[in-house]
């Protein structure tokens, strides 16, 4: 997976890195407990992956971890580079992917593929709370066993208030916690060159674990959202039109919903297909999109 062309990852910055396992590798973790108090147990894998989080700055003195957790399929940490880099981030994280290899093969030799072969990342922008990122983190184990706890969670739910409105949901309503959303607007009145660099932003954030969020209105809006799917992105759908009494969305829908990648909000009352209210739908993803 390519990075963002328009990012220098040599510069100061700082970055959350998300690395999955690989499929016939054992899990690096079990989590038990209760929602309200997770409980994070390593396994011999786990412990030595978190060993390497944490030997990130003899890899490079101006490395800091800030943050990380263990799940069972996947790790996420936050990495602070607090000088510029002699060499690109993604040097120094294949180095710790080596090295985790290295010394999970010598206790476990039969063992083929530790992660899979990329890892996802996102830096922090301006607009991005490093509080929020850490919190976001810190809470997967919560959110695993939420979705354990409630099989329902991923269902109909009625009465979720945005910009003092009252919605419907149906899908993944965590997708409004990921920290890391965009609203996919496309005006008439972008340049070739604005676009380019929004497209290019859009699908950095699909192919990275963010979230693109829009009414998808426009045919260059749903193309866009056809790219996200492409690349197993996240997707939070604003309708105008209310879901009926009984009915579920429909099969293409439903089907990434049940993936836990797409959440569609509707209004409690149906909006007119007009001008007005698109704008309004555009607002509500810039709204839902804001960083809290």
């Amino acid at each position: 997976m390519g990075r963002d062309p328009k990012h220098n990852y040599k510069s100061r910055c700082i970055y959350h890195i998300t690395i999955g396992k690989a499929s016939a590798c054992p899990v690096f973790s079990q989590i038990g407990g209760l929602p309200e108090q997770p409980l994070v147990i390593r396994s011999r894998l786990g412990e030595i992956i978190e060993s390497q989080i944490l030997n990130f700055p003899n890899l490079c003195p101006f490395l800091q971890p800030l943050q990380y957790v263990i799940m069972p399929d996947h790790i996420h940490f936050i990495l602070f580079a607090r000088d510029y880099l002699p060499r690109v981030l993604g040097r120094y994280i294949g180095m710790m992917k080596v090295k985790c290899g290295q010394l999970i093969k010598a206790e476990f030799p039969t063992l083929q593929n530790i992660f899979t072969p990329d890892f996802h990342d996102r830096y922090l922008r301006p607009n991005h709370r490093l509080s929020s990122i850490i919190e976001y983190i810190q809470q997967n184990p919560y959110r695993l066993l939420i979705r354990r706890v409630n099989p329902d969670f991923f269902r109909r739910i009625n009465n979720i208030e945005i910009q003092g409105c009252l919605w419907q949901a149906y899908g993944n309503l965590q997708l409004l916690d990921n920290p890391f959303k965009a609203p996919v607007i496309i005006h008439r009145s972008d340049s070739a060159g604005l676009l380019a660099d929004k497209q290019r932003r859009w699908k950095h954030l699909a192919e990275n674990g963010g979230v693109l969020v829009s009414p998808f209105i426009s045919p260059a809006e749903k193309a866009i959202r056809s790219q996200c799917e492409e690349a197993a992105g996240k997707i939070i759908l604003i309708s105008n039109i209310p879901f009926s009494e009984r009915g579920k969305p429909a099969a293409h829908d439903f089907n990434f919903c049940s993936k836990g990648s797409l959440l569609i909000l509707a209004p409690m009352s149906p909006l007119p297909a007009c001008r007005s209210t698109f704008l309004y739908l555009n607002s509500v993803a810039e709204s839902i999109s804001i960083p809290h």
